[in-house]
């Protein structure tokens, strides 16, 4: 099946786009829960970021509805998801675009949700949906979007790992995270999507947050849109050197505090966050019992301090 043009019927409502790495299975279950969601309006784009299991041409066999586009290498996360809006936004002119985890598994009324949200509320620029455990539904992933220590160099959802005793279920302003949110497609076009300077390792999900709030509009979580996560990371051991990760690590953290820290969170860091930054890497390969890998990940991050401060 080729990538289809341009629609001509006036635009879509909801283009969904779906970022997928060889998880063939992962990424078909979770368009089983949400095509029994999707209208008339709306439009799905899987936008495989260079899999070799075959992914699209079993994506196109159980969804022929989906627009399943294999690019032939992995562009990283944020500038997967922004070629995927781009392509979602030429082809389909939507209102709204909705940025989804493929290790998702949503539950019924999700998307009805997060479109009246949007619909019903101008001021609000992008909105974000409840998370719980897919192995431990009874257990919240993310209550209310991202809490961000500067100080400590630390980003934590809200109610991380809370027994669900609906006590975030309330909706509330917040710092969104990338994977499970919709936000108006306009918006998103003049904001210059997600920056490319946080791949691989992020946050570019926080950084548009915080940027599209410096742009006049609000940040919302829906507690009524609830979806299932698998939490894991598809980072391949040989992106992982220990030196290469601390030094990325590290890079995208001084970005993000440089763009959106006050001068005393700055200083804060670098006074308290710092060690315990250092500590937080080393512990990371200590833990697998690499002493040397534990070594190089601070001389990773001492790199990146000298060149990115």
């Amino acid at each position: 099946m080729a990538d289809q043009p341009r629609s001509s019927n006036g635009g879509a409502r909801v283009a969904v786009v779906m970022l997928t790495l060889n998880q063939r299975d992962t990424t078909l279950r979770a368009l089983r829960s949400l095509m029994p969601q999707v209208g008339e309006r709306d439009r799905v784009l899987v936008w495989d970021n260079g899999s070799a299991d075959g992914t699209v041409q079993a994506v196109r066999e159980a969804f022929p509805e989906v627009l399943a586009h294999h690019h032939p290498e992995n562009l990283g996360v944020a500038s997967g998801r922004n070629a995927g809006a781009k392509m979602a936004m030429y082809t389909f002119d939507p209102e709204y675009l909705l940025f989804l985890d493929n290790d998702l598994v949503l539950q019924p009324g999700y998307l009805a949700a997060m479109i009246q949200t949007l619909d019903t509320k101008p001021t609000v620029g992008q909105v974000q949906s409840k998370l719980l455990y897919l192995n431990e539904p009874n257990r919240i992933n993310d209550g209310g979007g991202c809490q961000i220590n500067f100080w400590l160099g630390r980003t934590k959802p809200v109610g991380f790992r809370q027994l669900d005793r609906g006590q975030w279920d309330q909706p509330a302003p917040c710092i969104s995270c990338g994977g499970s949110m919709m936000v108006r497609a306009g918006l998103f076009s003049e904001l210059g999507g997600f920056d490319g300077l946080f791949n691989p390792f992020g946050p570019e999900d926080l950084d548009f947050s915080l940027r599209l709030q410096e742009h006049g509009f609000q940040a919302l979580y829906d507690p009524r849109a609830v979806a299932l996560h698998e939490v894991g990371h598809t980072y391949d051991r040989a992106t992982r050197c220990a030196k290469t990760y601390a030094r990325s690590r590290t890079e995208v953290w001084l970005r993000f505090l440089r763009r959106h820290g006050t001068p005393a969170q700055r200083a804060g860091f670098f006074v308290i966050g710092t060690p315990l930054f250092a500590a937080r890497l080393a512990y990371r390969e200590l833990s697998r019992g690499d002493f040397g890998a534990a070594v190089d990940s601070l001389r990773g991050m001492f790199e990146a301090f000298r060149t990115t401060s």
